[in-house]
């Protein structure tokens, strides 16, 4: 993989508007990995968009400042030093901040990461994800510093690469969001009244705020039988590929005639929905699906 250095130099080479081919060259991905970047902004939030008007056959075009820059901000060089969880937890041990409260960026330069890896530490690990959650923020964004520097010291001991993204069923739920989803449906067929502190309660999370989020996430999928899929799984329960999927996704937006369902905050869409739309376009005129 190139360092930063390369790819900047590689980007300075280019016109002023380029490809998806022109990014992936520059960087060293695939069109797939620069593919991901764009259609994931869950995962890759603030990639620049297209710069019209497109090339031909429909070619995209996006500004290369402005992907230089997000690449610059959310690919930084890799330090000299030590790097990964072991490495971090030695730079956590030999860290003698000034102060006892940190926000993202002031934990980033102590542990010698990005704000980027601060927050990914704070999305992969959280309360609701995991049973060994990284130390939250305060209403400051501020996160305690011994709470950051045991945590980081504790799970190198049990870590040798970076965290991996949670693993997530065909809903897009990751495995605390399943586990409240059963325990929801359950009470509420029970008849039990499901509130945010009753979650927190049977889950022992530590704050309501914590399960208003899960209770966001599961919300479209609380009605039983309301059946909800995103990417792969979406495309194999319509018949479709996934490319054709995005393809309509972009292309049939909200001020479409005939726009195509929405995805949720999950990125999942109605099965019966997505289906019904495209049987609609196969059936109508020629002249109206061009």
């Amino acid at each position: 993989m190139p360092t930063l250095d390369d790819v900047l130099k590689a980007f300075d080479e280019l016109p002023d508007r380029i490809t998806n081919s022109d990014i992936a060259k520059a960087t060293g991905r695939t069109i797939h990995g620069v593919r991901n970047w764009i259609y994931q902004p869950e995962k890759y939030p603030g990639f620049p968009g297209e710069d019209p008007p497109p090339g031909p056959r429909g070619t995209a075009y996006r500004k290369r400042d402005d992907v230089r820059a997000w690449y610059e901000e959310n690919f930084p060089e890799d330090s000299t030093g030590p790097t990964g969880p072991t490495g971090i937890a030695e730079t956590a041990r030999r860290a003698r901040p000034r102060h006892a409260r940190m926000d993202s960026r002031e934990l980033a330069r102590i542990l010698n990461i990005t704000p980027r890896g601060v927050n990914y530490y704070a999305t992969a690990y959280s309360p609701e994800r995991s049973d060994n959650p990284f130390p939250q923020a305060d209403d400051n964004g501020e996160r305690d510093w011994k709470e950051v520097r045991a945590w980081i010291i504790d799970n190198a001991e049990r870590e040798r690469k970076a965290p991996k993204p949670t693993t997530r069923d065909a809903r897009g739920l990751s495995a605390r969001e399943q586990e409240a989803l059963a325990l929801v449906q359950e009470a509420e067929a029970a008849g039990t009244t499901v509130t945010p502190s009753w979650l927190a309660e049977q889950l022992d999370l530590k704050t309501v705020d914590s399960a208003n989020r899960l209770l966001r996430a599961i919300a479209p999928h609380r009605t039983p039988g309301a059946e909800r899929l995103r990417g792969a799984a979406l495309a194999k329960a319509a018949s479709v590929s996934t490319d054709m999927i995005k393809y309509y996704a972009k292309t049939y937006g909200p001020s479409a005639e005939d726009p195509f369902p929405p995805a949720d905050e999950g990125g999942t869409r109605s099965v019966s929905e997505v289906k019904a739309w495209i049987k609609r376009r196969e059936n109508a005129p020629r002249a109206r699906r061009s």
